[in-house]
């Protein structure tokens, strides 16, 4: 199913499938083998569901007592499971499903969050929080633990798809929300940047994901502006806050489209959001199963071709998880209109006003070029660029000094989401 396009109503997908899966602690995409991991704690009963990309097949990994984080290998080939209630990360085969290791790291470890970075697995830890690593290279695996103690029991860990030696951590306990970027190159993590929020700028951070090009850093979290982007190398602001309701969880294409989803179960609010990057406004929107089905904590997943969206959901009343996979289409048909007075006097200024349509989804700082066409010059004077406003609304000063018809020529370049667009307008140019 395609997404909707702005002004159109959200779009109600077909209901998603169910899984055996009471509750969602992680979700990992398998690009080299097409298909997607979810695991779920559930006590003694724990377990990882692996399904394809539609959700059409499914089956599981049990015997993972707490089953938490989940990491893939850099080349796809593994997967590690937190065994929270058995101090245990387990790996396994994706081709074949079969598991082919257990690293147990510690009593009373309670491992966690996992990801893959800097030739480690590294992983959050114990009931007051921690940070671990496990160096798997070799014949016999290599544990630290105690490597940060500043982390909150529920840590969230994601590495970064530009840099192998990046790591960053995220805690999201109530009124202590904090973001930590590591480098971990060397073996041993190294703060490079560090921020703790306050209760106002964001409380309760429930996902966070790297953008493909490293530079930035997205959460979600429960009381925030919206969607927030963070500079990677310092943690400062970064644009605007995407406006949205309780956000929830957060996924990032390769092309760095973001998705976001909500904990809002009504049909008014759609369910999930796509935006272009640095976009305070989204793309497009879709609902998912009407008002009776809402986005689990970190239910978003996207896959490495960017093909499509995984998300997971649960219905009011129902018990189980509902796995849905989407293909999305996020570009936006992009038009230009102008309006100028239809004559003017020369040495005059004249105003252009103009429109960049549907507003909805651009990046603060767009742009549109702007040219002259007379006699003077039939092959046209540049006049710049100026910068469109977030209702898409944009204005061109000219003086000009010959007489005789003034043509005006707006052009939009475009983006990956944004087809090109453009427009003129013509002003007769008179003495008096």
């Amino acid at each position: 199913m395609l997404l909707t396009v702005p002004g159109a109503s959200p779009a109600f997908a077909a209901d998603g499938v169910p899984v055996p899966l009471y509750s969602l602690a992680d979700m990992e995409v398998d690009g080299s083998n097409r298909q997607v991991f979810l695991s779920s704690p559930a006590g003694a009963d724990g377990r990882v569901v692996v399904t394809d990309y539609d959700g059409g097949s499914s089956t599981w990994l049990s015997g993972l007592p707490g089953a938490g984080g989940l990491a893939l290998s850099p080349d796809s080939r593994t997967l590690y499971v937190a065994a929270r209630d058995i101090d245990t990360i387990v790996a396994y085969d994706t081709a074949t499903l079969t598991e082919t290791a257990r690293y147990f790291v510690g009593e009373g470890t309670a491992p966690w969050s996992l990801a893959f970075a800097g030739g480690k697995l590294w992983f959050g830890y114990g009931v007051t929080g921690d940070l671990g690593s496990v160096d798997v290279s070799g014949a016999e695996p290599v544990i630290e633990l105690g490597l940060d103690a500043s982390l909150d029991w529920g840590a969230e860990l994601v590495a970064s798809p530009a840099d192998p030696d990046v790591l960053v951590a995220g805690t999201g306990n109530p009124n202590v929300n904090t973001l930590t970027v590591y480098d971990v190159g060397g073996g041993s993590p190294e703060v490079t940047a560090r921020r703790v929020f306050s209760g106002t700028e964001m409380n309760g951070l429930r996902d966070l994901a790297v953008t493909p090009d490293g530079r930035s850093v997205v959460v979600a979290a429960l009381i925030s502006p919206g969607y927030q982007a963070f500079r990677l190398d310092d943690l400062s602001d970064r644009g605007t806050p995407a406006a949205s309701p309780s956000p929830l969880a957060v996924a990032v294409a390769p092309d760095g489209t973001v998705a976001g989803g909500t904990s809002n179960n009504s049909v008014g609010v759609p369910d999930l959001s796509f935006y272009a990057p640095g976009a305070p406004a989204p793309l497009t929107t879709v609902e998912l199963g009407g008002d009776t089905e809402r986005l689990v904590d970190e239910g978003l997943a996207w896959a490495p071709d960017g093909s499509r969206v995984f998300a997971v959901t649960q219905q009011t009343g129902v018990m189980g998880l509902r796995f849905h996979a989407r293909q999305v289409a996020t570009t936006v048909q992009t038009t230009l209109a102008l309006e100028a007075p239809p004559t003017s006097r020369r040495y005059r200024e004249l105003t252009v006003t103009g429109t960049l349509a549907p507003a909805a989804g651009f990046a603060p700082g767009t742009t549109v070029a702007v040219k002259r066409y007379d006699a003077a010059a039939p092959e046209g004077t540049s006049l710049g660029t100026v910068t469109v406003s977030a209702d898409g609304t944009f204005t061109v000063t000219d003086t000009p000094r010959r007489v005789g018809q003034a043509r005006y020529g707006v052009t939009y370049a475009g983006d990956p989401w944004h087809t090109a667009a453009s427009a003129e307008v013509t002003v007769e140019i008179t003495r008096r």
